[in-house]
């Protein structure tokens, strides 16, 4: 057997599906599975799922020995839901989760709470404006959904491996897995309050939102300012349900603390992500899901000495965008002097979130591309998948 290493990279989209083949001695390969999904309004990556859940099943004979969900966002579970006939055909034996996953976390880690609050009251407002037929901006729409469409999801994950599945956070022990494969786990922080807790942002996000949304649905402050676009002025018959003055206040409430708490709830769940060192044949991959700088923060502080060695591999933080990846630490992780032993994958697709700070960031992409020998990425590929070896 080959101490090649493969991965496979699906192409979802907006979205990471990554298999890894990784050679343990020279018997037999184990097959890690990281991720599968897709952003919400990126409805045209659903045609290319069965493929993909095929794709899987024949490349590991219908034997996943793990499958890894960095962290509770669709655009990185979706798939293994929303294609469970697959799934439920194969042997799985267990499945990581990020700890704020585990169904005690918020009695465990109160002080995490006010993301759990903002959680509650944005899909209280979210089915209170659904119910009155309010449309909300499509990028608006897709961040909520991708925040809390996940339930049904996170519960079938729960119980696909045979093993009971494993919560877990920086320093976790995963040696029981493998003799042969070193995997060290460098983020989230147990209290995920550590990425937000000095900010009172989120206190005040949360007592607020919530004051609107869960006690009094799609009402606000009179006092709140508009200037959102997502919901546009309607005319009087065209309020479904609301009376004009509702209606107003929804959408000045929308302004103020909707798409904050949205954005808030977005960075906290990205801040959740596992972030995964292996070390096998004598290579080193980091794959750290969708971290953005906060956890970043954490790992340099905490993993000092995993951040200092180069990596032959890495798979780029959140699609690319302009907070996943401290551009400072790339020079001790991806050394140009040695850009010709390294190899950079980004799961990401042009065009699906914003104008302000596109995904994916140019300038960050060129830096990539002097550090490596080969940058892979999903964007526009044609197939099913890209492939990478080392």
């Amino acid at each position: 057997m080959s101490a090649t290493i493969d991965i496979r990279a699906y192409v979802v989209g907006f979205g990471d599906c990554i298999l890894l083949s990784l050679p343990e001695g020279t018997k037999k390969k184990r097959h890690v599975l990281i991720d599968f999904g897709r952003a919400p309004n990126d409805a045209v990556s659903l045609e290319r799922f069965p493929a993909i859940a095929e794709d899987i099943h024949e490349r590991c004979n219908g034997h996943l020995d793990l499958i890894v969900v960095t962290h509770e966002h669709l655009d990185h579970l979706e798939g293994f839901y929303r294609e469970r006939a697959i799934f439920d055909t194969m042997t799985v034996d267990q499945v990581w989760m990020s700890l704020p996953s585990d169904p005690n976390y918020y009695r465990d880690y109160p002080k995490a709470k006010p993301a759990k609050k903002l959680r509650e009251a944005i899909g209280a407002f979210a089915a209170h404006a659904a119910a009155k037929g309010i449309a909300f901006h499509p990028a608006f729409q897709s961040l909520i959904e991708n925040n809390l469409s996940n339930k049904d999801r996170i519960d079938y994950l729960r119980k696909l491996g045979k093993k009971k599945p494993m919560y877990l956070s920086r320093g976790s022990s995963v040696a029981s897995w493998s003799s042969s494969i070193k995997i060290r786990v460098l983020a989230p922080e147990k209290d995920m309050s550590v990425y937000y807790g000095k900010s009172a942002q989120a206190h005040a996000l949360a007592a607020s939102f919530a004051a609107s949304f869960t006690v009094a649905p799609g009402l606000g402050d009179d006092g709140f300012q508009w200037d959102f676009k997502s919901v546009p002025r309607a005319k009087s018959d065209e309020l479904g349900g609301f009376s004009a003055t509702d209606f107003d206040r929804l959408r000045r409430a929308i302004r103020e603390d909707g798409v904050a708490a949205a954005r808030f709830i977005d960075k906290a769940q990205n801040n959740t992500s596992l972030c995964l060192l292996i070390e096998v044949a004598g290579k080193r991959l980091l794959l750290p899901g969708d971290a953005e700088l906060e956890s970043w923060e954490q790992i340099r502080k905490h993993c000092k000495a995993d951040l200092a060695k180069p990596v032959d591999f890495l798979k780029v933080a959140h699609h690319g965008s302009h907070n996943g990846t401290p551009t400072d630490a790339l020079d001790d992780l991806l050394p140009v002097a040695r850009a010709k032993k390294a190899k950079i994958l980004v799961s990401t697709k042009k065009n699906v979130y914003g104008t302000k700070n596109p995904v994916p960031d140019e300038s960050l992409m060129t830096d990539l591309k002097r550090r490596c020998t080969e940058l892979v990425t999903t964007d526009g590929a044609v197939g099913t998948y890209v492939d990478l070896s080392l």
